[in-house]
């Protein structure tokens, strides 16, 4: 007889519609009176796993703790979700995935002794294809997931294996519905045919299952309580496989707050960096930098990432996020001086008063612009004429000025340099004084409708004042037509877009008023144009550098509309790839936003941003989302009152920036621009130490270093790895003097654990 495995549940949203903690007060009675079910009936399993979740039991309530975990050690209590919190599964990085599982599976073992085999993640909206292989390298062999729902994707069973884009597997129930309260009609419904996952309980903002719940199970003769485990562990045969991404057609959430996306961006490199830091300078405060983890995790909650939260969520979220950052960003600053004080930097102090130390703490060697400032008085004289950069090979480093951070004149003063800095190392370069006159750039008017640099020439628009055509001037090919066009659609969803398939054809462009050159020097130009529509101000500067196959763009808009989406469109081809956590897939067409990671290829150009995280395509264009604004938090646009005066998403200021880049092999490319080195300004001193001009990095066609940590559980290093083009390839992974050889299938992830001059694969969780 086939069997409904009954999953006893509390669907927990920590902060929703609500700040965390008054989640926090509704899970203690949540969790009181799952345990006192237990008390009444001895066959009653409960599931819940979420450690943030449990930190706040234990810091309320220790006795409750305690009682928790006897139930988790007799079985009672199933530990059925491995990560740290049912996260967004687009929006964060890779490694962000790796973490998840890293600190969730770290505290449930330290806490309760075991591992969960099973990520139970009901409500998260999608997940990305790398999933399975992040879950198996993390000790889970099971997912359970509801959205996206069957009628957004069709499965070819309930009970399936996905198999991710590098070809792992993982048993994988989609369940018919988190929600099941009224468990009398979900019961008799049920399909007899084959074994189910049923959920009950109460959810959302806390409430266990019920005594009426608990009876009417007892009363279903092929109803058992179980674990979600339990299920799983059944051998039921041989099982269809889904090779594809699971993406909801609920897409508001994949465009909703750009703003909490891009600090989650900020605060993860932020770690990462902390991390590359500690491991090069050997200093490592592992507790604290887990601390930052966990901050970062936490707010990758679904409905956090996701942008469906109540305005006040998000103050919380972005302290949060700023404690990470801050936190993170002083373990880096504290590591990065330490050496560089131990660097001999003497000189003359007339004759270079400043250097510069240059660290790229990514995995890869850097090879491109950087912008640095420095300080003259009080230090020094005021000085307002040019500079110049030398190494220590006397190799000279052309300088641009450009508009200083304040205002002063001659107080301080901001330059552009192109430079070579090694993979986990430093480069150290003498500042000088030229003494020569400059003018810097105002609106000379010099360029009214084409820029060339000594690759492309760039025309724009009179009308819509973005760029019209892109033509490669050796060849005369014409690479890119219309390009990052400000445009606005009526956008009547609500904040999941649960109402609506796409945007209303109902188009309106910004209209160009000014256009200023704001940079004109032998290293780059700059050219900025303001535009406006309605209530909402909209300032683009775009920087092309005259011997790049690509160019930046920056935009800051000042946005007050209501129900509408601002997109930056693009004349493209219908397929195109796009990253995704850990990789990167091909696509199709689609009217609603679908997400991206940091880059998307279409025609030959990627598009690489720090901001944007959804897009959508159809008949050849690409629309790139910067911002929609729907209500805060509101599930139905027809049953909302709209003379009563909402809160909408994204009113205010937002800013972002994007690199246009050709034969671009999109993530060390974003790697380079989103995560550039640091400028240490360092005056001349000798120094006692030598620090290594490169600690590690990774050689390789379409590999990379994504991150350099401390074991959790003693002192040897990990390193990530990954293949992101699809590619078989091998490379070669350098620590210190040391050389290893590996090989990679397409898209596989590698952690890799070096220890007495050995290394080996281990798994994500690092034990």
């Amino acid at each position: 007889m086939r069997k409904l495995y009954m999953i006893g549940n509390t669907h927990f949203d920590p902060v929703w519609l609500w700040s965390w903690d008054e989640g926090m007060s509704s899970i203690r009675a949540t969790f009181r009176s799952a345990l006192d079910r237990m008390k009444e009936d001895g066959k009653f399993i409960y599931s819940f796993s979420t450690p943030p979740v449990f930190e706040w039991i234990r810091n309320t309530d220790p006795d409750m703790f305690e009682e928790i975990k006897q139930r988790v050690k007799e079985g009672r209590w199933d530990l059925a979700e491995a990560w740290w919190v049912q996260p967004d599964c687009y929006s964060a990085s890779g490694e962000s995935y790796v973490r998840q599982g890293l600190y969730g599976q770290k505290y449930l073992k330290n806490t309760f002794g075991i591992f969960s085999d099973t990520v139970f993640n009901v409500d998260s909206f999608g997940h990305s294809p790398q999933l399975p292989q992040i879950l198996k390298k993390s000790r889970v062999n099971n997912y359970c997931f509801t959205r996206p729902e069957k009628h957004h994707v069709s499965l070819p069973a309930q009970y399936f294996l996905w198999q991710g884009i590098d070809s792992s597997k993982i048993k994988t129930f989609r369940t018919d519905d988190m929600y099941s309260k009224d468990l009398r009609a979900t019961l008799q419904q049920s399909d007899r045919e084959n074994d189910l996952i049923i959920v009950y309980g109460v959810t959302d903002h806390g409430g266990a299952p019920t005594k009426k719940m608990i009876a009417e199970i007892n009363n279903t003769p092929d109803a058992v309580f179980s674990s979600v485990s339990g299920f799983f562990a059944i051998d039921r045969g041989k099982l269809p496989v889904f090779e594809k991404e699971l993406l909801t057609g609920d897409f508001g959430v994949y465009s909703n707050n750009p703003k909490i996306k891009a600090l989650n961006r900020k605060a993860e490199f932020s770690a990462l960096n902390a991390e590359a830091a500690s491991v090069i300078s050997g200093i490592y405060d592992s507790e604290k930098i887990e601390n930052c983890w966990h901050d970062i995790l936490f707010n990758q909650f679904h409905d956090i990432l996701g942008g469906a939260c109540i305005k006040d969520a998000y103050i919380d979220a972005e302290n949060t996020f700023g404690r990470a950052i801050q936190t993170s960003s002083e373990i880096m600053h504290y590591n990065l001086q330490r050496m560089t004080a131990k660097i001999d930097t003497a000189g003359n102090s007339f004759d270079n008063p400043w250097n510069l130390v240059l660290w790229n703490l990514n995995g890869h060697d850097y090879d491109g612009y950087i912008e640095a400032e420095v300080q003259w008085l009080h230090e020094f004289d005021l000085y307002s004429k040019g500079l110049k950069l030398a190494d220590s090979d006397g190799t000279v480093y052309e300088c641009q000025i450009i508009k200083e951070r304040c205002a002063l004149d001659g107080f301080r003063s901001r330059f552009v340099f192109k430079a070579k800095v090694k993979s986990a190392g430093y480069k150290v370069l003498k500042l000088y004084q030229t003494g020569e006159e400059i003018t810097k750039a105002g609106n000379s008017g010099k360029y009214e409708k084409y820029i060339e640099t000594e690759k492309y020439r760039i025309d724009f628009s009179d009308k819509s004042g973005c760029i019209e055509s892109i033509i490669e001037k050796k060849s005369g090919k014409k690479l890119s037509g219309r390009m990052l066009e400000p445009v606005c659609y009526i956008d009547m969803g609500d904040t999941w877009s649960f109402n609506i398939t796409g945007y209303s054809d109902e188009k309106y462009n910004f209209i160009p008023e000014n256009r200023t050159v704001t940079e004109d020097g032998s290293i780059r130009t700059v050219i900025k144009y303001d535009y406006v529509l309605k209530n909402s101000l909209l300032s683009v500067y775009y920087t092309f550098y005259h011997d790049e196959d690509y160019f930046d763009v920056s935009y800051s808009v000042n946005w007050n509309e209501k129900h509408m989406v601002f997109k930056l469109e693009n004349e493209a081809g219908n397929i195109h790839t796009v990253s995704v956590p850990y990789g990167a897939i091909q696509r199709a067409e689609s009217a609603a936003d679908v997400p991206m990671g940091s880059w998307i290829k279409s025609g030959g150009i990627t598009f690489i941003a720090d901001s944007i995280f959804s897009y959508n395509m159809q008949n050849g264009v690409l629309g790139l989302t910067v911002l929609r604004s729907p209500i805060y938090g509101n599930l139905s646009m027809d049953e909302i009152d709209h003379s009563a005066d909402h809160e909408f998403l994204s009113q205010g200021i937002s800013e972002g920036k994007i690199r246009v880049a050709f034969n671009s092999d999109g993530y060390k490319d974003a790697q380079n621009f989103l995560n550039p080195p640091v400028v240490v300004c360092e005056t001349n001193h000798t120094g006692k130490d030598i620090v290594p001009e490169s600690a590690y990095g990774l050689d390789g066609d379409s590999v990379m270093l994504s991150a350099a940590k401390k074991c959790e559980y003693d002192d040897s290093l990990i390193f990530r790895a990954f293949e992101y083009a699809g590619n078989a390839c091998e490379a070669v992974l350098r620590i210190g003097e040391e050389t290893f050889h590996l090989v990679f299938t397409p898209f596989e992830i590698k952690t890799l654990k070096y220890e007495d001059g050995k290394l080996s694969e281990v798994y994500m969780t690092e034990a």
